[in-house]
């Protein structure tokens, strides 16, 4: 970070640094202008403050959208590409995006630099990153370059906010200079103004299916439990297919509760959601939900549809795909320390690696549905660090029981990390169940083993 950015940032207190500074911000920003510079109400300036002269609006400087330039979808990132489309010898602009119904204040969506060209200033002259969000009083952004240099063309991504919010109007200022370090004539200005519209989602109710609405993952019952991962089935969910991708907040360690404008309630909380589409929806269960019969509401742009569930304690489901299904046997997907090999017989799938397991291999099995957790693991939220299942797991290979580590899979959401110590059991395909506290998943799940 240059020392005129870090003037952004830290207040100078002395007087013989700000006589130093001053000069500097006489020449132009060639690192980049502080916020509020681009034309739109609530900024007051454009880059004409400091390379003098009258912007020119409508012509000179351009953005392009990846979404088509005329609408966005709520949630959806877009790649966009500012462009100062006047001859000159170096260049440099400052964008902001703001909502039609809040045009000095509202900020939309969030940006984010693909390359180190571009920077991205909060409202308060603080640097934007990756660690460090604009803070919720100053929460208009400006993207912008980070040094003028003779390439006229940049490129970054923003994210519209999750939710239909109305148009959102974007301003830019750009500028073509002849790179002489004054102020004074031979600096040009450009405006330019863009309005995207929101995409029309579905206006149709949705529905539930009435026949296995709500399945657990992995398990594909109907029970269900704190922290634990579902699918929803009906109609009318969306008009469109997408997860949570680009959606993630506080550093990129939040799932989003909404995707699309559309959302689940579990027993009145909100549910985390990772998969939307117009039949289906994945959703992890608020770790907060009571037992026993609880609401399931999906809630659309087009009206809302309820469904029921059992609520319990634990409901475990063992990782596996319909691709371990081979020869009339379900295989579970074990891991072994190096997490690119499957426990199986070798060649069980085309492609992948397959090896048995031998007695004292430890192997990796990844669950849902193991309730609390020690410290708490909220739903929604990337764990980090150990957090031990409080419920008691139970393995047992063939009729052998195996030692095991049960805790929430650390990096990961919702789901839990089983470390098995195979038993001294005989060659070939055994079963293999888990149980907590007492509670069988009952998936009728094998693994191989070979001594």
């Amino acid at each position: 970070m240059s020392a005129k950015q870090e003037s952004r940032i830290v207040f100078w207190g002395r007087f013989a640094t700000i006589l130093a500074v001053v000069p500097l911000l006489i020449l132009g920003y060639v690192d980049g202008p502080p916020p509020r510079h681009t034309g739109a109400p609530g900024d007051g300036n454009t880059c004409t403050e400091c390379h003098l002269g009258t912007a020119t609006a409508g012509s000179g400087v351009e953005i392009t959208f990846s979404g088509g330039g005329t609408t966005y979808t709520p949630g959806v990132k877009q790649t966009l590409t500012v462009r100062v489309t006047a001859s000159a010898n170096v260049y440099g602009f400052q964008a902001t995006a703001r909502l039609v119904s809040n045009l000095a204040q509202g900020q939309a969506g969030d940006f984010t630099p693909t390359d180190a060209r571009v920077i991205v200033l909060c409202d308060d002259g603080r640097m934007k990153t990756a660690s460090q969000a604009c803070r919720p009083e100053t929460p208009v952004q400006f993207p912008e370059h980070a040094a003028a240099n003779a390439n006229n063309t940049w490129t970054f991504d923003w994210t519209p906010p999750a939710t239909n919010v109305g148009d959102i109007r974007f301003y830019i200022a750009g500028n073509a200079a002849n790179g002489n370090m004054q102020d004074g004539p031979g600096d040009r200005i450009f405006t330019q103004n863009y309005t995207l519209t929101p995409q029309a989602a579905t206006t149709q109710p949705p529905t539930i299916r009435a026949d296995q609405p709500v399945l657990q993952a992995f398990l594909g019952g109907p029970r269900l439990s704190p922290g634990t991962w579902l699918e929803i089935y009906g109609t009318n969910f969306s008009s469109v297919t997408k997860d949570w991708s680009g959606l993630f907040t506080n550093n990129n360690t939040k799932a989003p509760t909404l995707i699309d404008g559309v959302g689940v309630n579990i027993d009145g909380k909100a549910a985390t959601m990772f998969f939307l589409s117009p039949n289906q929806i994945n959703v992890q269960v608020p770790d907060t939900i009571g037992l026993g019969t609880v609401q399931v509401e999906v809630v659309t742009p087009g009206g809302r549809a309820n469904a029921t569930a059992t609520a319990t304690k634990v409901s475990p489901a063992m990782l596996t795909t319909p691709a371990f299904r081979v020869n009339n046997k379900q295989y579970i997907a074990a891991l072994f320390p190096d997490f690119t090999t499957f426990v199986g017989p070798a060649g069980l799938i085309a492609g992948a690696n397959f090896r048995p397991a031998k007695p004292g291999d430890i192997v990796s099995i990844f669950t849902v549905g193991c309730g609390e957790t020690n410290p708490a693991s909220p739903s929604g939220e990337v764990v980090t660090g150990l957090r031990a299942v409080k419920a008691t797991p139970r393995v047992t290979i063939g009729p052998a029981d195996a030692q095991v580590q049960a805790f929430m899979a650390p990096n990961l959401i919702g789901l839990c990390q089983l470390n098995v110590t195979i038993p001294n059991v005989a060659n070939g395909d055994s079963p293999i169940e888990l149980t907590l506290d007492g509670t069988p998943t009952g998936q009728g799940l094998q693994i191989t083993v070979q001594q």
